[in-house]
């Protein structure tokens, strides 16, 4: 008896022969077709590695711009505060964030000073009125004792008193 052939496994070898000659028939267009995309991948990274040098650059001028902004608008206490922290900027918008904080932390110092300097000038008011009978800037100074008797008099219509306000009192009489 003759052996039976199967027609499914004759569909297979034959198909396996196709996939095989199709590889070989077909081996230089796969070849370029690889190759086309080699090369297409290399230029998509240049082009990639381009685009982030570029965003880099961008990002760095940026940054110049919204320091040099600062600058020109900002006080020695701005600028002082500021020069711990400019170093670790790189970012523009890093950079706006702590503009804004460099902004209320100086100003935050400026009304600490403003009242330690009108407390230090209180302070300094009162010890010139201990020291020296003078009272606050701008306050007038209160009259004596003997000024405010010497005014009673004058205004009760003494005239003696009134020559001794004018002269003092070395009168020889």
């Amino acid at each position: 008896m003759s052996e039976e052939i199967d027609i499914d496994t004759i569909i297979e070898e034959l198909e396996q022969e196709n996939e095989d000659n199709v590889e070989d028939r077909h081996a230089e267009v796969i070849e370029e077709a690889e190759g086309k995309a080699e090369r297409e991948d290399k230029v998509a990274r240049k082009i990639s590695k381009s685009y982030e040098e570029l965003d880099k650059k961008m990002d760095a001028i940026e940054l110049q711009r919204v320091m040099d902004k600062f600058d020109d608008s900002s006080d020695d206490t701005e600028k002082l505060i500021m020069g711990t922290v400019r170093a670790d900027l790189k970012d523009p918008a890093r950079a706006l964030e702590a503009i804004k904080m460099v902004r209320e932390k100086a100003a935050e110092l400026r009304k600490k000073q403003e009242e330690r300097e009108a407390e230090l000038l209180q302070q300094a008011e009162e010890r010139a009125a201990k020291a020296w009978g003078v009272g606050p800037v701008g306050k007038p100074q209160a009259p004596a004792d003997h000024d405010k008797e010497l005014m009673e008099r004058i205004n009760k219509g003494d005239t003696r008193a009134l020559v001794e306000s004018i002269i003092g009192d070395d009168l020889p009489f």
